[in-house]
């Protein structure tokens, strides 16, 4: 409950510039009743979602038909001359 007020204060409060009312002397965007605290928590998120995103894997679909015959060649699944017969199909 205490971090719920400390928050409020601190959006609807006069914000950084402690003490200075509403007058033009200590003028801070934090005077706008919590919108620009909003925003900012907001940029703060949205940036933290994007560094910690994973980065999207390349799934056995995305590769290509060529790919995948070296592939399978290479773990021994498809012989030399079968190899050579699709490779020669798919150019």
């Amino acid at each position: 409950m205490t971090l719920f007020n400390t928050f409020s204060t601190w959006c609807t409060g006069s914000g950084f510039g402690h003490g200075s009312g509403w007058g033009m002397s200590g003028y801070s965007p934090f005077h706008m009743g919590g919108l620009f605290q909003i925003l900012l928590i907001g940029l703060v998120v949205f940036l933290a979602v994007r560094v910690l995103r994973k980065p999207p894997v390349a799934t056995s679909g995305s590769l290509s038909p060529l790919d995948t015959l070296k592939s399978r060649y290479a773990e021994g699944k498809i012989d030399k001359q079968t190899y050579d017969r699709m490779k020669h199909e798919l150019r």
